[in-house]
Protein backbone atom coordinates (compact mmCIF):
# COMPACT_ATOMS: atom_id res chain seq x y z
CA UNK A 1 0.00 0.00 0.00
CA UNK A 2 1.51 3.52 -0.65
CA UNK A 3 1.23 6.32 1.60
CA UNK A 4 0.76 10.08 0.46
CA UNK A 5 3.00 12.13 1.45
CA UNK A 6 2.85 14.26 4.82
CA UNK A 7 2.94 17.28 2.65
CA UNK A 8 -0.16 16.74 0.91
CA UNK A 9 -2.06 15.71 3.54
CA UNK A 10 -1.58 18.52 5.63
CA UNK A 11 -2.22 21.17 2.75
CA UNK A 12 -5.52 18.69 2.26
CA UNK A 13 -6.06 19.28 6.29
CA UNK A 14 -5.74 22.73 6.33
CA UNK A 15 -7.78 23.69 3.13
CA UNK A 16 -10.65 21.85 4.59
CA UNK A 17 -10.33 23.56 7.84
CA UNK A 18 -10.21 26.51 5.92
CA UNK A 19 -13.59 25.26 4.06
CA UNK A 20 -15.44 24.61 7.27
CA UNK A 21 -14.25 27.86 9.17
CA UNK A 22 -15.79 30.18 6.50
CA UNK A 23 -18.56 28.01 5.67
CA UNK A 24 -19.76 28.02 9.42
CA UNK A 25 -19.17 32.19 9.83
CA UNK A 26 -22.58 34.33 9.45
CA UNK A 27 -23.08 36.23 6.75
CA UNK A 28 -23.49 39.86 8.23
CA UNK A 29 -20.89 41.61 7.37
CA UNK A 30 -21.00 40.45 3.81
CA UNK A 31 -19.63 43.29 1.33
CA UNK A 32 -22.26 43.84 -1.20
CA UNK A 33 -21.49 46.13 -4.20
CA UNK A 34 -25.34 46.21 -5.72
CA UNK A 35 -26.62 47.56 -2.30
CA UNK A 36 -29.39 50.08 -3.16
CA UNK A 37 -28.84 53.35 -1.78
CA UNK A 38 -31.25 55.10 -0.11
CA UNK A 39 -30.99 58.72 -0.33
CA UNK A 40 -33.66 60.98 1.38
CA UNK A 41 -36.79 62.24 -0.21
CA UNK A 42 -36.68 64.94 -2.28
CA UNK A 43 -38.13 67.98 -1.01
CA UNK A 44 -41.66 69.79 -2.74
CA UNK A 45 -40.92 71.24 -5.76
CA UNK A 46 -43.02 73.87 -5.73
CA UNK A 47 -41.69 74.50 -1.57
CA UNK A 48 -43.65 77.61 0.10
CA UNK A 49 -42.29 80.00 2.07
CA UNK A 50 -43.87 82.70 4.77
CA UNK A 51 -42.01 85.34 2.58
CA UNK A 52 -42.17 88.46 -0.19
CA UNK A 53 -41.86 87.79 -3.33
CA UNK A 54 -39.27 90.58 -2.83
CA UNK A 55 -37.51 89.11 -0.18
CA UNK A 56 -37.19 85.70 -1.50
CA UNK A 57 -35.86 86.76 -4.72
CA UNK A 58 -33.41 88.70 -3.27
CA UNK A 59 -32.34 85.28 -1.13
CA UNK A 60 -32.13 83.51 -4.48
CA UNK A 61 -29.51 86.03 -6.00
CA UNK A 62 -27.57 86.23 -3.21
CA UNK A 63 -27.29 82.07 -3.15
CA UNK A 64 -26.93 81.90 -6.50
CA UNK A 65 -24.20 84.56 -6.08
CA UNK A 66 -22.54 82.85 -3.29
CA UNK A 67 -22.37 79.69 -5.21
CA UNK A 68 -20.78 81.46 -7.94
CA UNK A 69 -23.49 80.63 -10.88
CA UNK A 70 -23.67 83.27 -13.01
CA UNK A 71 -27.14 84.43 -13.84
CA UNK A 72 -28.43 84.89 -17.51
CA UNK A 73 -29.44 88.65 -17.21
CA UNK A 74 -31.17 88.12 -21.22
CA UNK A 75 -33.16 85.52 -19.80
CA UNK A 76 -33.85 86.37 -16.51
CA UNK A 77 -35.28 90.11 -17.19
CA UNK A 78 -38.05 89.06 -19.92
CA UNK A 79 -40.66 87.55 -16.98
CA UNK A 80 -40.75 88.30 -13.35
CA UNK A 81 -39.74 86.33 -11.01
CA UNK A 82 -37.77 84.29 -13.05
CA UNK A 83 -34.47 83.61 -12.65
CA UNK A 84 -32.41 81.91 -15.03
CA UNK A 85 -28.59 81.03 -14.81
CA UNK A 86 -26.01 80.32 -17.41
CA UNK A 87 -25.05 76.53 -17.84
CA UNK A 88 -21.98 75.45 -15.09
CA UNK A 89 -19.77 72.56 -15.20
CA UNK A 90 -20.33 69.90 -12.52
CA UNK A 91 -18.37 66.84 -13.33
CA UNK A 92 -15.48 65.64 -15.87
CA UNK A 93 -13.28 63.29 -16.79
CA UNK A 94 -13.86 59.87 -16.20
CA UNK A 95 -16.60 59.87 -13.76
CA UNK A 96 -18.61 61.95 -15.79
CA UNK A 97 -21.00 59.31 -17.04
CA UNK A 98 -21.42 58.23 -13.14
CA UNK A 99 -22.29 62.04 -12.05
CA UNK A 100 -24.59 62.48 -15.22
CA UNK A 101 -26.66 59.26 -14.00
CA UNK A 102 -26.72 60.25 -10.03
CA UNK A 103 -28.56 63.71 -11.60
CA UNK A 104 -30.29 62.96 -14.70
CA UNK A 105 -31.33 60.31 -16.88
CA UNK A 106 -28.88 59.18 -19.58
CA UNK A 107 -30.48 58.77 -23.24
CA UNK A 108 -31.33 54.74 -23.37
CA UNK A 109 -29.07 52.60 -24.93
CA UNK A 110 -26.24 55.05 -25.05
CA UNK A 111 -22.72 53.67 -24.32
CA UNK A 112 -21.00 56.85 -24.57
CA UNK A 113 -17.91 57.98 -23.13
CA UNK A 114 -19.22 61.58 -21.52
CA UNK A 115 -16.58 63.99 -21.40
CA UNK A 116 -18.53 66.51 -19.15
CA UNK A 117 -22.24 67.55 -17.82
CA UNK A 118 -23.72 70.56 -17.13
CA UNK A 119 -26.75 72.28 -15.59
CA UNK A 120 -28.80 75.22 -15.64
CA UNK A 121 -31.14 76.25 -13.31
CA UNK A 122 -34.47 78.15 -13.66
CA UNK A 123 -35.93 79.54 -10.36
CA UNK A 124 -39.67 80.69 -10.52
CA UNK A 125 -40.52 82.77 -7.47
CA UNK A 126 -44.35 83.21 -7.32
CA UNK A 127 -46.44 84.95 -4.65
CA UNK A 128 -49.32 82.88 -3.19
CA UNK A 129 -50.52 86.05 -1.26
CA UNK A 130 -48.52 89.37 0.34
CA UNK A 131 -46.66 87.27 3.02
CA UNK A 132 -46.16 83.89 1.06
CA UNK A 133 -44.13 82.55 -2.01
CA UNK A 134 -43.82 79.63 -3.73
CA UNK A 135 -40.12 78.87 -5.45
CA UNK A 136 -39.77 76.34 -8.42
CA UNK A 137 -36.96 75.07 -9.40
CA UNK A 138 -36.07 73.62 -12.42
CA UNK A 139 -32.56 72.36 -13.66
CA UNK A 140 -31.53 71.45 -17.16
CA UNK A 141 -29.00 68.96 -17.13
CA UNK A 142 -26.76 68.24 -20.35
CA UNK A 143 -24.07 65.76 -20.84
CA UNK A 144 -21.01 66.07 -23.35
CA UNK A 145 -19.79 63.55 -25.49
CA UNK A 146 -17.26 63.08 -28.17
CA UNK A 147 -19.04 62.80 -31.92
CA UNK A 148 -17.77 61.31 -35.15
CA UNK A 149 -16.63 65.53 -35.32
CA UNK A 150 -17.17 67.75 -32.44
CA UNK A 151 -17.86 67.59 -29.02
CA UNK A 152 -22.08 67.37 -28.72
CA UNK A 153 -24.17 68.13 -25.55
CA UNK A 154 -27.30 66.71 -25.18
CA UNK A 155 -30.49 66.82 -22.94
CA UNK A 156 -30.77 64.79 -19.89
CA UNK A 157 -34.37 64.59 -17.89
CA UNK A 158 -33.32 65.61 -14.13
CA UNK A 159 -33.57 63.34 -11.45
CA UNK A 160 -34.16 66.65 -8.90
CA UNK A 161 -31.24 66.38 -7.10
CA UNK A 162 -29.61 69.68 -8.77
CA UNK A 163 -33.28 71.22 -7.87
CA UNK A 164 -33.28 69.55 -4.06
CA UNK A 165 -29.90 70.89 -3.44
CA UNK A 166 -30.61 74.34 -4.49
CA UNK A 167 -34.07 74.24 -2.30
CA UNK A 168 -32.03 73.28 1.14
CA UNK A 169 -29.75 76.22 0.35
CA UNK A 170 -32.38 78.41 0.28
CA UNK A 171 -33.92 77.12 3.62
CA UNK A 172 -30.77 77.30 5.40
CA UNK A 173 -30.44 80.99 4.47
CA UNK A 174 -34.07 81.78 5.00
CA UNK A 175 -33.06 80.16 8.58
CA UNK A 176 -30.63 82.07 9.28
CA UNK A 177 -27.92 78.59 9.01
CA UNK A 178 -25.87 80.32 5.85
Amino acid sequence: MQTLPRRFIAVSACLLGCLLLFGTLSATGQIQFSRPKNPDPLLDNPYTFALTREELTEMVKQTLKDMEIPLDEAKSKEKPGIIVTKPVIFTKGGPSGENLEYVSRRPAGDARNWLRGRYSLQVEVAPIDPQRTKLFVFARVEGEFQDDLAPKWVECPSRGVKEDDFLKLIIKRVNGEQ
